[in-house]
């Protein structure tokens, strides 16, 4: 039935997708279980983004005169399973293997062909799209209501993934580049004439957007309860930075970004706080290190695509990273 475990004929299912659990033997149930939420499909408008976003207009059409008020979107799209309408697949690959290409949940990567990758890709970027659409369509509705006026809008994400860069695909817990770890942050504010266009170049951590839209709202939140600080005093110019460095953690590694480095290893091998660069021989830790694993260092100065990782030539660098990553992670 599938051709590998991420891909599967839909013309070859059994009709009533209801029963397929009869023929899950050897198949990941969540793919299973997504075959079964999608198949009353019967338009665009039918997508799981398309559903949110109306969702969110209707919400926000029955809450205007129920200021101020508070809407969060989660989409998951562009989330695995890349499924997308498939005019916008074919807007970026046309040579699929099977007519509905799945890829995501339990994926044998190493059963994944170099020749995947083009479709991968391709997939991606037909869901990115969609959501585009969408998301459009959301804002356009918001400004036809009059709510741009006096609302604050944010995008965001939770993390990013990798597309066959450096042999990985998908997010992958030892390989936390900025591929994965960097999220993009768009805050589009009413006073357009002060902030309309600006961009800001300051480490912010999402730890920090809670602080910062209680801040905007005037609410004086938690402040011993919370581990970010507002990071709109950089942005309206009153502070140049308010993190020296920031962190992410997934499984048992963990990732610190300082303006000039990304470093990421597993926190298991990470020295005790206070411990010396001589106790800890960081080169035994590495595993396949062309495809990270960690410990992985790279130059943000002399290699803004992370392509090289320069942890070997770096020891004083990788001790106090290190250091950074055990007070942190409290190891």
């Amino acid at each position: 039935m599938p051709r590998s475990p991420c891909v599967y004929r839909t013309d070859t299912l059994p009709e009533h997708l209801w029963e397929l659990d009869r023929y899950s033997d050897g198949q990941n149930p969540r793919v299973v279980q997504f075959l079964l939420n999608t198949q009353d499909r019967r338009s665009e408008d039918d997508y799981f983004c398309a559903r949110t976003c109306r969702g969110a207009m209707q919400w926000l059409e029955r809450n205007l005169n129920n200021k101020p008020f508070a809407l969060w979107l989660e989409m998951f799209d562009p989330h695995e399973p890349w499924d997308a309408p498939k005019r916008f697949q074919e807007m970026y690959y046309d040579k699929y293997p099977v007519e509905r290409f799945l890829f995501g949940y339990g994926v044998d990567k190493e059963r994944l062909k170099p020749e995947d990758i083009p479709a991968l890709k391709g997939l991606y970027s037909a869901e990115v799209t969609f959501s585009d659409l969408w998301i459009g369509r959301l804002l356009n509705r918001i400004r036809e209501l009059g709510l741009m006026d006096d609302t604050i809008v944010v995008f965001s994400t939770d993390h990013g993934t990798h597309l066959g860069e450096q042999g990985c695909v998908q997010k992958t817990a030892g390989f936390l580049n900025s591929l994965v770890a960097r999220l993009p942050l768009i805050i589009r504010h009413p006073d357009t004439a002060t902030f309309a266009g600006k961009r800001v170049d300051a480490l912010i951590s999402a730890a920090d957007y809670m602080p910062t839209f209680l801040d905007l709202l005037g609410v004086k939140g938690p402040e011993d309860r919370m581990t970010g600080k507002s990071f709109w005093p950089v942005v309206t110019g009153e502070k140049e930075a308010i993190n020296e460095a920031v962190y992410t953690g997934f499984g048992t590694f963990g990732m610190v970004r300082t303006p000039e480095w990304h470093y990421f290893e597993n926190l298991k091998t990470v020295a005790p706080v206070g411990s010396t660069p001589e106790e800890y021989d960081f080169r035994k830790a590495m595993v396949a290190p062309g495809r990270g694993q960690g410990p992985a260092l790279y130059d943000l100065k002399k290699d803004h695509g992370e392509t090289k990782n320069v942890v070997e030539e770096h020891p004083e660098v990788v001790a106090e990273l290190r250091e950074k990553l055990a007070r942190r992670f409290e190891l």
